[in-house]
């Protein structure tokens, strides 16, 4: 693991906040809650002290037992959004795992990971003091107290500004530009390197955001509480140190903000997935099957007449009509299906056969001629010599390349059916994944409960309403698509949602001879969390070849297997474009499978449920490689989010709408 990632933990774990929307929420909230109760418990310590006659009462007088209850009140706020959000920071790990070579972005992260420890440090024993209140004596809580609020570099203060310095340069022509700034340009530039953490790069900026707001509220509590106690004890009135402590919360929350306001409305919300350690075959990716496969065939067998008056050429689209007296034809499986564009290499050579299990039906050939087709080597079934003839000396029986389209023991089919959520029970997409069962490929959803302003409780996998092409009633074009040698585009489309709706489903439909992608889209409320599923719609983009502004086609170059790539497979393809599916290189691979292959790693967010707008289909490959069909999910735009608020300067009693408009940020 890269010091990068490493240090990305660290920072997720320092102060466990987490990326999704409904975990900045809460510390969102915890913002108006925290000032409005400090302002609250500075109005008490005034009531008391008109009470009291400014007596000085013996050891943990009235006094204190108000502060320390109210900031352990406080306390145990921040930790229970904590303890809500800590599962998400883990996460981190994933997080640029191949990074490490930018040393500036590194060692900012590696001061930002020190300044977070040392702030919950304090924090800790903040929390350490409150429990052992009638141990401590009056010295520890004052040297404590002064601590916090001390001018000295070392001390909170100073730390926190030193932290607000990381996202806020004061100077950014002379200190550089925010961290929040150069980890967006980071993975601008090195997309592929995030998609293993199970988080787009614009939740990863704003978990990384929501963990300096929450510290930011731990600090603001810290110190408006030491100013309290320092008066209690006597040391002053500091009611102009506490209101400045405050306009500072203020300005740096605000400047904040509006840096990652901009940094998040420029991250990508993708979330994808990168190649997997080991690629397993049922488990990370799976096969269409014989589509167009590699077939040895002479000519004499692909005419009625039996003649061999033409060449290999010849037969761009034909059929086989017998077998020759029993030659290699009868030791291998027939093409029961068109045999397409045949070809001429050599006369004679060498042929490996497939195990009978296997999808292939050749391991590899080798002409006379030195040619190669595949990886030549042992060979299990031992080797068939298989020769070419001259019939009446006129006519040469030549042994052609073809590509056979035999449907019969193929793995092609694509069902149509939709996948969606319960929208009835309010339920949104959360997750998506491409699963195989028998011979058909099934697009699947994961779904979650949405809940109040974006939060979602996650619920599993819809089941998939399986079938085989051959069940009664099944009907191609409406159950299913069928890939033939016509009709084997898919179409290369990222989608989102109009803006207040979210995703709540996905399907394949066919649009002339293209296999096409759709997202459903339903409205919602962000503040009740409620769904209208009745004004759902299906969105698309309904591009064709016809059109003024046709799609663009995504070539294979001499594609040879995915899984036998020393190179990283990264997304290549672009919204509004198709790829074919066709045969493996012929040299790397006989032509005996069918690229792209499908990944079938499953795309959900690091929690299980979060909220999403969008969805897409799309490649991801490399030189002479086919790659892999994928999909990508699209995460909810937070920047729209973002927004400071000052602190209130006198203590209000909190609205029922007061979770609506909160610090650090607001949510409209």
């Amino acid at each position: 693991m890269s010091r990068l990632v490493r240090t990305l933990l660290v920072i997720a774990l320092a102060c466990g906040a987490g990326a999704v929307v409904e975990d900045v929420i809460e510390v969102i909230r915890l913002g108006t809650d925290i000032t409005g109760q400090v302002l609250d418990s500075w109005d008490a310590i005034g009531q008391l002290s008109n009470a009291t006659g400014g007596v000085q009462f013996p050891y943990f007088k009235p006094k204190d037992q108000v502060v320390l209850t109210r900031l352990r009140h406080i306390s145990g706020q921040i930790r229970k959004v904590e303890h809500a959000i800590d599962k998400v920071g883990a996460m981190t790990f994933y997080l640029g795992k191949n990074l490490g070579r930018g040393t500036d972005l590194e060692l900012r992260l590696h001061e930002m990971t020190d300044l977070l420890n040392r702030v919950s440090s304090a924090d800790r024993k903040m929390r350490e003091y409150m429990g052992l209140q009638q141990e401590l004596e009056k010295v520890t809580l004052l040297d404590f107290a002064e601590w916090c609020v001390s001018h000295d570099q070392g001390a909170l203060p100073g730390l926190l500004e030193r932290i607000h310095s990381l996202i806020v340069p004061p100077h950014k022509h002379l200190l550089g530009q925010s961290l929040l700034t150069l980890l967006q340009k980071r993975f601008q530039d090195e997309a592929s390197e995030t998609c293993t953490a199970a988080m787009s790069p614009h939740q990863l900026i704003f978990d990384i955001y929501n963990t300096v707001a929450l510290t930011e509220i731990k600090g603001y509590a810290m110190m408006q509480f030491s100013w309290m106690l320092l008066r209690i004890y006597g040391k002053g009135n500091f009611t102009q140190e506490a209101s400045l402590t405050r306009q500072r919360y203020s300005q740096r929350t605000a400047q904040a903000a509006a840096v990652a306001k901009s940094a998040l409305s420029e991250a990508s919300r993708d979330l994808y997935m990168c190649d997997p350690p080991m690629h397993i075959e049922g488990s990370t990716y799976e096969q269409v099957t014989r589509l167009l496969q590699g077939y040895v065939e002479n000519e004499v067998d692909m005419n009625t007449d039996g003649t061999c008056k033409e060449n290999c050429a010849h037969y761009t689209l034909a059929e086989k009509h017998g077998c020759y007296m029993d030659q290699f034809c009868a030791k291998q499986t027939p093409c029961r299906g068109r045999i397409i564009d045949c070809q001429y290499l050599d006369s004679d050579m060498w042929v490996c056969p497939a195990s009978r299990n296997s999808n292939r039906r050749y391991e590899w050939i080798e002409y006379e001629n030195g040619r190669k087709l595949g990886n030549v080597g042992s060979c299990s079934r031992g080797t068939t010599k298989v020769d070419s003839w001259w019939r009446w000396l006129f006519w040469h029986c030549s042994y052609c390349m073809c590509l056979c389209d035999d449907a019969t023991d193929s793995d092609r089919y694509f069902s149509l059916w939709d996948a969606t959520s319960d929208v009835k029970k309010n339920k949104v997409v959360t997750g998506l994944r491409l699963v195989k069962i028998g011979r058909v490929f099934h697009l699947q959803v994961h779904e979650g409960t949405l809940k109040e302003r974006g939060s979602v409780e996650p619920s599993g996998w819809v089941p998939v309403n399986k079938f085989d092409p051959n069940d009664p009633g099944m009907m191609d074009g409406i159950d299913y698509h069928t890939l033939t040698y016509e009709k084997r585009a898919i179409d290369l489309d990222e989608l989102d949602s109009p803006e207040g709706h979210v995703l709540t489903g996905v399907r394949f439909r066919v649009i002339g001879a293209h296999l096409h992608f759709e997202i459903r889209s339903t409205p919602f409320n962000y503040t009740t969390g409620r769904l209208s599923p009745s004004k759902s719609q299906w969105v698309s983009n309904d591009n064709t070849e016809g059109s003024d502004t046709p799609r663009s086609k995504l070539e294979l170059k001499t594609p040879d297997l995915p899984t036998r790539s020393h190179t990283r497979m990264e997304v290549d393809s672009n919204h509004d474009q198709y790829v074919e599916f066709t045969h493996s290189d012929f040299d790397a691979d006989a032509a005996q499978s069918t690229v792209p292959f499908i990944d079938v790693q499953p795309v959900l967010p690091s929690k299980g449920a979060a909220l999403a707008t969008g969805a897409g289909v799309i490649h991801r490959g490399a030189p002479s490689s086919g790659g892999f069909i994928a999909l990508k999910l699209r995460s909810y735009n937070n920047a729209r989010h973002v927004k400071a608020e000052p602190p209130p300067a006198d203590f209000t009693e909190e609205k029922d709408d007061a979770a609506d408009f909160v610090l650090p940020v607001v949510n409209n």
